[in-house]
């Protein structure tokens, strides 16, 4: 009933441990007293189907007292405490949840497993002779009463080898049992029991003719011999039979008998076809992958011949598949594809998370970018010989050293000028390269430490400075650029971390500074072609750095790109989730834009590269001031939770408060101003706003200042007011918002006029009228 196999969880234990302890007689499948307890009923079970086959064919009598009758007592006895053990077994359920209440639990044997149970267990027989009348007259009844045949009731005692079905079930997915030791076990197992059944069914046709010499395959021999003498010879001819053998010694004479033996030769036929089949699938499995290798290696063999390699080639190729064939089945992506996303990525952190998190360009980085970064890399074994990546070429992957010892070697100067040299260099590692230019890197695998090996070339797309060839087989992590700029748009706050870190590591001149130095000057004089012996060394480095920088700020700007236009959208999932990975919402692309100009800058006049540019004028606006401008509600509100600061103003002076006014987004104004949000406008900005608000009588505009809280007493350069501009044209409505906003109508400009004096000039008789009742 409980499936064995099914391993428990620490939930599953700690719900065990609570329920022993509350006192429920709730039996689990995993302890060892019922691991025990169902070893003893597979084997009862198997033995009960040798035992009842035998007594129905060969047992001359049975009574209540009789050897055969006791163990049919214990064996009932024995399966009748298993149904009750049964009705206390917690079991898992289809969606692998496990199952403790006995109520549920008793429902669910009830449904089926225990009416076979029952049928195992009901003495049918003993019932069936009671009603016949013949209970312990058994043995005097003849060979060819019918009675006889109310033995075949004992049969329903089988059902009880769905025990053992389950057992092989469950031992067929064991490790610790090899699947050729299993089918071997199985087969032979069936085979036992095949034979003995048959041989029980023969010798018991022959009983139902009283062993007629004439007329039965047996009867001529079967008065002298004993009842174990007899299944010898009735298990004899079964294996006979079944092995195909036919010797003809014994052979069926009546026409049941050879019914019986057709019907059994032809099942034989499917039985042997299975049980051959079974085998040969084993043993040939591995048969078949060596006979896979060597028809790829005859295949390169032909290739190489074929493109004219030479042996040292051929022979490097020949290990490298090898080495490819070994570790197949034990690569990440043949196992790994089988389990869900969230089981792969517990197993990639488990293998891979300590060696990439003791690097230092991982340090700081989230959880989600890690796993991310190793859901897209890609494991490769390289035999040892092998170039990872050659001197002077842009690669596209970024290797990180798992397990083994790779080199470092310096190619020559003009390896990348003559075409030929080229091709030299693309099969130098057959050459032995000079000692005194060697390098290695050696990977603690105790530690499950990591090492990059071109961390920096890969981040800045710059020519690999060093050639690097492994030393010994080696086993590398693979990301392509690609995968990680798909990655570093979805995080871009780890991946603005690895980038700085990188610069750490670059940039700390009292780290590394001679290795930078032949670092610097390499990249230099491959990406920009000048000679590096003319240049300051602290200058290599400097540019060095610099080169860091401006893929730092050119990141930066793109990142800053994509979040103002998600707030320009209303993308809301965008927005959360940029800065969910750490990304700052007080980002603007203006000044970044910048940065990575002068960056450019830099780099081009250590080369001394002359050119002009034109920087784009850029108005510093953050996201903020792009979802304010474009009343985007949620936008404003998701910011501010991420602490945006509201008062922050771009290059024209505009802060996110005042692109709510303007565009009329008076919901917008109130968020920010529940925030904390100011205009942050100057003195004379402020007097020119209100004043192009009264002067293009635009209330509404005005109303949405005046809600903004702006400084309704600012003044221009003649220190005019927009009460003296509301004044001087009559515009009432205009003077009322400002008069309750706090206006002072005595503040005189430039000339000593007051907002009065501006309205009896002008004649604005409706001001003048609204002023005598302000007695203003």
């Amino acid at each position: 009933m409980a499936k064995l196999s099914t391993e428990n969880t620490e939930h599953d234990r700690a719900r065990m441990k609570e329920e022993i302890s509350s006192g429920v007689p709730v039996i689990f499948p995993w302890t060892t007293g019922y691991k025990s307890w169902w070893a003893f009923i597979v084997i009862a079970s198997a033995f009960t189907a040798f035992l009842e086959t035998f007594q129905i064919a060969f047992s001359s009598g049975w009574s209540p007292t009789s050897g055969s009758a006791i163990l049919d007592y214990i064996m009932i006895s024995v399966f009748s405490i298993d149904m009750i053990v049964n009705f206390n077994l917690a079991y898992y359920d289809n969606n692998s949840k496990l199952v403790y209440d006995r109520r549920d639990i008793s429902r669910n044997y009830m449904k089926f497993w225990f009416w076979i149970d029952l049928v195992s267990v009901f003495p049918f027989y003993i019932v069936a002779l009671a009603i016949a009348g013949k209970m312990g007259a058994e043995s005097t009844m003849s060979y060819q009463d019918p009675l006889n045949l109310l033995r075949l009731f004992k049969l329903a005692r089988l059902v009880r080898l769905h025990r053992v079905f389950s057992f092989f079930s469950i031992v067929k997915y064991s490790r610790k049992i090899s699947f050729v030791a299993y089918t071997l076990m199985r087969n032979f197992s069936v085979a036992v029991f095949w034979c003995h059944l048959w041989a029980c069914i023969m010798f018991f046709i022959a009983r139902q003719y009283n062993f007629d010499p004439d007329n039965t395959w047996i009867g001529s021999v079967n008065s002298d011999m004993s009842e174990f003498e007899r299944y010898i010879l009735s298990l004899y001819w079964s294996v006979v039979t079944f092995s195909t053998t036919g010797y003809g010694d014994w052979s069926p004479v009546n026409s049941i008998e050879q019914i019986i033996c057709i019907i059994y030769l032809m099942l034989n036929v499917v039985i042997m076809a299975w049980m051959i089949g079974s085998i040969t699938l084993v043993i040939s499995k591995s048969d078949n992958q060596t006979g896979l290798y060597r028809d790829t290696l005859q295949v390169l063999y032909k290739y190489s011949s074929l493109h004219g390699f030479d042996d040292k080639l051929t022979r490097r190729l020949k290990t490298q598949l090898m080495l490819g064939f070994e570790n197949n089945e034990f690569s990440d992506e043949q196992l790994l594809h089988f389990f869900p996303a969230a089981v792969r990525r517990k197993i990639l952190r488990r293998i891979y998370m300590p060696s990439l998190l003791s690097t230092n360009l991982m340090k700081g980085t989230r959880q989600q970018f890690v796993d991310s970064f190793l859901s897209h890399c890609s494991v490769e074994i390289f035999s040892p010989g092998e170039e990872l990546f050659q001197q002077g070429f842009i690669s596209s992957d970024l290797y990180l050293l798992m397990d083994g010892t790779v080199e470092v070697a310096e190619s020559r100067e003009n390896d990348m000028l003559i075409e030929d040299e080229v091709i030299q260099s693309s099969l130098s590692f057959l050459s032995d390269p000079d000692e005194n230019a060697r390098k290695t890197y050696v990977v603690d695998s105790d530690r499950k430490s990591g090492t990059f090996l071109n961390e920096l070339c890969f981040f800045t797309e710059s020519p690999e400075s060093d050639t690097i060839r492994t030393w010994t087989a080696c086993k590398v992590l693979v990301m392509n650029r690609s995968h990680y700029k798909d990655i570093a748009a979805d995080h871009p706050g780890s991946a603005g971390v690895v980038l700085r870190n990188l610069l750490s590591k670059y940039g700390d001149p009292r780290k590394g500074f001679s290795q930078r130095k032949s670092l610097a000057q390499s990249i230099l004089s491959r990406r920009f072609s000048w000679s590096t012996d003319v240049q300051g060394e602290h200058d290599s480095v400097a540019v060095i750095r610099e080169l860091i920088e401006m893929h730092i700020s050119k990141q930066k700007d793109e990142h800053t790109t994509w979040f103002c236009f998600a707030a320009s959208r209303g993308d809301i999932a965008t927005i959360s989730a940029m800065c969910d990975q750490g990304f700052d919402p007080n980002s603007s692309d203006c000044e970044l834009r910048l940065e990575l100009y002068s960056h450019v800058f830099i780099i081009l006049s250590h080369v001394q590269y002359r050119s002009s540019f034109a920087l784009i004028a850029d108005d510093k606006r953050t996201a903020l001031m792009v979802a304010s401008m474009k009343g985007n509600e949620g936008v404003v509100v998701k910011l501010l939770g991420y602490h945006a600061n509201p008062n922050l103003t771009d290059v024209h002076g505009n802060s996110a408060l005042f692109e709510a006014v303007k565009n009329n987004h008076e919901d917008v104004i109130d968020i920010l101003l529940e925030h904390g949000a100011e205009l942050s406008m100057s003195g004379s900005l402020a007097a020119a706003t209100l004043c192009q608000a009264v002067d293009d009588e635009d209330n509404l505009m005005l109303k949405r200042l005046v809600m903004a809280k702006i400084q309704v007493n600012a003044s221009d350069y003649d220190k005019r007011t927009a009460a003296h501009i509301a004044a001087s044209e009559d515009n009432v409505v205009a003077l009322k918002l400002l008069v309750e906003a706090g206006a002072d109508l005595s503040q005189e400009d430039r000339w000593g006029n007051t907002a009065r004096s501006e309205a009896e000039k002008a004649k604005s008789a409706h001001v003048l009228a609204y002023l005598d009742s302000l007695n203003a």
